[in-house]
């Protein structure tokens, strides 16, 4: 469970991107003050989507002030702004609810990259996005909260012009972190979901996500192929050195690294290379667009 009191800046990171005035402005945007992830580390947030995500990309392709980036599902705007502060391509924010999307454009206007961002509401399905759009485009732990919509993963690879990054829950994992978290519960129908869930008490973490299996993803995107190695990293060394890290999530916080016996497992996969999606606990991955 989250503490009530806000976590104290920088406490994970060296570099302050965010300094004490801008904090306290971003955790009196409304919408934000009400959220769940209202008390998190700002700076460590800005520093998880640095280096996960925008440092990342550079073992892929490299960014220019011409170049679209898309954050699909972009929430309060962590990814986006990321990449406004870490890049000088230009980027496209869209999020289906509104008030969210704004509180997401204070923030970025408090950190001065409001106008380096296009704020656009929009839905997966629709995506307010024209053909092949954005060089690259993030879709981060958001698919697996719409249910099991084919139309909205090619609508992704749609508005892709060159690599797409997803990240959501391996179906066939036999446990991941997200919803009750029980064994084997996330690939049961829904009604017995909820029997499982109460059987243990979890009823209210039970929330009716619907997930992705790889091969069902890959399927819905046939001109893109795998080209990690490793999770969306290009190998599984890369993902290791953002070690030691905070994560910005419900249950996260500070993190050394993994521990002995997920440090094996993931060192076997590893050795699976692009075929390791099949046995991680999430689909993340960047694919590219297939050369014809």
């Amino acid at each position: 469970m989250q503490s009530e009191r806000p976590q104290p800046e920088a406490s994970a990171v060296a570099r302050c991107y965010i300094d004490e005035t801008q904090a306290r402005a971003i955790r009196n945007v409304p919408h934000f003050a009400r959220g769940r992830y209202r008390n998190i580390d700002l700076n460590g947030t800005i520093d998880f989507y640095l280096r996960r995500y925008v440092k990342s990309l550079g073992a892929f392709l490299e960014l220019g002030a011409d170049d679209v980036v898309a954050d699909i599902g972009a929430g309060y705007g962590w990814l986006s702004i990321a990449f406004a502060l870490g890049t000088e391509a230009q980027v496209i924010a869209v999020d289906r609810d509104e008030p969210r999307l704004e509180a997401a454009r204070r923030i970025g206007d408090i950190l001065g990259v409001e106008d380096r961002i296009d704020w656009r509401p929009g839905s997966l399905g629709r995506l307010p996005l024209g053909d092949r759009e954005a060089r690259v485009v993030y879709c981060i732990e958001v698919i697996e909260h719409i249910g099991r919509s084919r139309p909205a993963v090619r609508d992704l690879g749609r508005v892709t012009g060159e690599a797409l990054v997803i990240t959501t829950p391996n179906l066939y994992f036999p446990v991941i972190a997200h919803d009750t978290g029980l064994p084997f519960c996330h690939g049961l129908p829904r009604p017995l979901r909820a029997h499982y869930a109460k059987l243990f008490g979890r009823t209210n973490c039970e929330n009716d996500n619907l997930f992705w299996s790889p091969r069902s993803l890959l399927s819905e995107l046939p001109e893109f192929e795998v080209a990690s190695h490793f999770q969306h990293f290009a190998s599984r060394q890369d993902y290791v050195a953002t070690f030691p890290i905070y994560v910005p999530y419900v249950g996260g916080g500070l993190r050394r690294g993994d521990g002995r016996l997920k440090s094996t497992y993931y060192r076997a996969a590893a050795l699976l290379h692009h075929h390791s999606i099949y046995v991680m606990p999430s689909l993340a991955c960047t694919l590219r667009r297939r050369r014809r």
